[in-house]
């Protein structure tokens, strides 16, 4: 087998005297090495040697164990207990050459039975693809003209099946016709149709017009001579230009014969840039989705992709690993949107896809392009952009931008404005509609003066403290450092102190009872009322549609949110917030200096870098350096004992650490918080992986290990 195993080839090897299905990630001869005999390529499953040297980088990067990673650039639904027959027993049911599942056999043979036939030699692991699901299609007969001149729905499904000349899902053609199956057994039943099985259509669709691309001229441009030189590439515009943009990276890219892959934040965004390509590609040319709502299908999907049938793929984050042939660009949607890492329990990989994408890009010679209003600063940063070879494109300025008004909140007990209500009014009263965007969880996250503005923050770290009422105390979330909550203000005096945060259903209530009727509400929760005039709701929601007017009726939660890159997101929040208003964009603040409010509304994202990267340079935060976020679950004891004893000695002398602080407790398991720091990635890497090490060795001990998170 030596002439047909290299770097990637999928392989059935022993394992604990079982066979497993394995990766080779390399081939060396030298002495010394554990040995073991290969029973056999597992065929279709193999990865590109590119590709393993992206998935160790990934390993390395993120401090996660690299068979994970390997498993994530497998196909989804991967069939790893089927076996192949090779010596059957006599009165075995099962032929030689034939397939059987392995709970199959077990319940069969029983567990030392099956270890018995793998150790003969009997059997052998034979894993595969998942097999497409087949489904019922109808078909229309040949020839046949049935009378349905009194028949008005089986004359509509005739109708529609004979447009389909290959036939249709019978669940869809139902869909189509309004019809019940009864309507459809008659018609089989006259012999206009019948049922057959098929396999479930791979959702693989090739674009039926000319590659029109009206509308795009200003974008291939620029779009055409960057995708001819490669690199990766920053190109900031409006956020509802960027599928524009992405169809003019992706014509560009098949005009040179090369294919593109589309990395979007959410479901929804993957299929409107499906439907978008598919009115813009050259004629021909296909594209398809990628993210977990397909189900079965995706499966298919990975294997057009890796057979070279898809010109444009388009998935979520789980996509940034696919195996493309002939991978020619890159594009990024959303670039700093946090959906394109995966948080803990969800799936995908915790790094961000910037990241693998910008690797990708270096091991396989990709264009990668990034695409926001307002890149992250981690790449916008100078140094970034120099050590990764980042350039940035001409930026594209927004057509319109609204009007603009701040109130300023300071000296007022009010909890929304005369000028605020007034508005809603106005708006309302002239047929216009009201976003009304309200802190996502709407409890306190911070302490501030209502009269000089000023804001409780940790003299450390410049991080607002936040406040634990039931302890009374304001804590950093990063150093924890912790002082009493006092009602007095240490700037000016002032006994009007209190904390932040408007909950969402007490803004509603509000401005309903201003208005005098009813307000929509719009959560992850809840929908109520999703078509009156005035809605409030959370920013992911009421931002991703347009507006009359778009309020932020408390801007200071999120300007004064704790975490290291809180004032970025609110940065990020105000400025689609104004991209989502067509007339007018409301700020109620106690801040109307406050930097970042002010270059936000004015969509001027270089002038907060200018303002942010030298705070954050000055703090030693990142893009100036890189953390591991660690989440501890045991008793204080072995924690604190964990951590100063084993992993403190165990560092390398560049990595800074954090005391444990405590975040939430629950009886005998409370959870603990260290912060790593260092200049290089690589040592908190190792750092990560030295501390999921220690965690698995010491009894009682639960780790959690976040390298560079997005949100700390």
């Amino acid at each position: 087998m030596r002439q047909r195993v290299r770097v990637g080839t999928a392989v059935v090897a022993p394992l604990s005297g079982h066979p497993r299905l394995g990766i080779v990630v390399a081939t060396e001869t030298e002495d010394g090495n554990a040995r073991e005999d290969l029973r056999e390529v597992a065929e279709g499953l193999s990865l590109a040697p590119d590709l393993v040297e992206l998935c160790e980088w990934v390993a390395q990067a993120a401090a996660v164990p690299l068979p994970v990673v390997l498993r994530a650039a497998l196909p989804p639904g991967l069939n790893t207990g089927r076996y192949r027959i090779l010596e059957p027993v006599p009165g075995w049911p099962w032929k030689k050459g034939g397939h059987v599942a392995r709970t199959t056999l077990k319940r069969a043979l029983g567990s030392e039975g099956l270890r018995t036939a793998e150790s003969d030699g009997r059997i052998l692991l034979s894993p595969a693809p998942p097999q497409r699901a087949t489904i019922e299609w109808a078909v229309a007969e040949e020839g046949s003209s049935p009378d349905l001149s009194r028949a008005p729905r089986q004359r509509r499904l005739f109708e529609l099946l004979r447009e389909h000349e290959d036939g249709c899902a019978t669940s869809i053609l139902l869909s189509e016709a309004g019809a019940t199956r009864s309507s459809l057994r008659e018609l089989i039943r006259k012999g206009a149709a019948r049922l057959v099985r098929r396999p479930e259509p791979v959702p693989v669709f090739a674009a039926p017009g000319g590659g029109a691309v009206e509308g795009l001229e200003s974008f291939l441009r620029v779009a055409e001579p960057a995708v001819r030189r490669s690199g990766a590439f920053l190109w900031r515009m409006p956020s509802r230009e960027q599928h524009d943009a992405v169809a003019a990276v992706a014509h560009a890219t098949i005009e040179g014969g090369e294919r593109t892959l589309v990395l979007a934040p959410e479901i929804e965004v993957v299929e409107h840039l499906v439907r978008r390509l598919r009115r813009t590609l050259p004629d021909g040319r296909t594209v398809a989705p990628y993210h977990s709502g397909l189900g079965g299908a995706r499966a298919a999907v990975y294997e057009a992709a890796r057979a070279g049938k898809v010109d444009v793929l388009v998935g979520t984050r789980t996509s940034a690993l696919l195996p493309l042939a002939r991978l020619g660009t890159i594009c990024i949607v959303d670039e700093p949107n946090e959906a394109h890492r995966a948080e803990p329990g969800y799936e995908g990989l915790p790094i961000h896809v910037r990241d693998v994408a910008l690797e990708r890009s270096r091991i396989e010679g990709a264009g990668v392009f990034c695409l926001s209003p307002f890149p992250s600063l981690k790449i916008y940063a100078r140094e970034t952009r120099r050590r990764a070879r980042i350039q940035e494109l001409p930026a594209r300025e927004a057509e319109s931008w609204p009007s603009v008004r701040i109130v300023d909140m300071r000296s007022s007990g009010a909890i929304l404005s005369s000028t605020l209500l007034g508005a809603c009014r106005r708006v309302v009263g002239e047929g216009g509609r009201v976003g009304v965007v309200a802190n996502r969880l709407g409890y306190a996250t911070a302490v501030r003066c209502n009269r000089c503005g000023a804001v409780r923050s940790c003299p450390e770290c410049d991080l607002p403290l936040t406040l634990h009422e039931k302890a009374g105390l304001l804590i950093c979330s990063r150093c924890g450092f912790r002082e009493k909550a006092t009602d007095k203000c240490g700037e000016c005096g002032s006994d009007r102190v209190s904390p932040t945060g408007l909950a969402v259903e007490r803004v509603r209530e509000e401005i309903s009872t201003s208005l005098e009727e009813q307000v929509g509400l719009i959560t992850a929760g809840e929908r109520e009322l999703d078509d009156a005039p005035a809605i409030v709701g959370t920013a992911h929601y009421i931002l991703n549609e347009d507006w009359t007017a778009v309020i932020l009726p408390d801007a200071d939660s999120f300007l004064l949110g704790s975490g290291i890159g809180a004032v970025e997101r609110a940065f990020r929040l105000i400025h689609g917030a104004a991209e989502a208003a067509r007339e007018l964009l409301l700020v109620q603040t106690r801040l109307p200096e406050h930097y970042a409010l002010r270059a936000a509304v004015r969509g001027d994202y270089p002038a907060f870098a200018a303002a942010e990267l030298p705070r954050l340079r000055a703090l030693g935060y990142p893009p100036f350096a890189h953390l591991a976020s660690l989440t501890l679950e045991g008793s204080g004891d072995a924690v604190r004992r964990t951590v100063e004893s084993r992993l403190r000695p165990a560092l390398e002398p560049e990595v800074e650490m954090s005391a444990p602080i405590l975040l939430a407790g629950a009886g005998d398991t409370p959870s603990w918080r260290v912060l790593l720091r260092s200049r290089q990635r690589s040592v908190i890497a190792r750092a990560g992986t030295l501390v999921a090490r220690l965690s698995a060795e010491t009894r009682g001990l639960k780790a959690r290990v976040e390298v560079d998170p997005e949100e700390v």
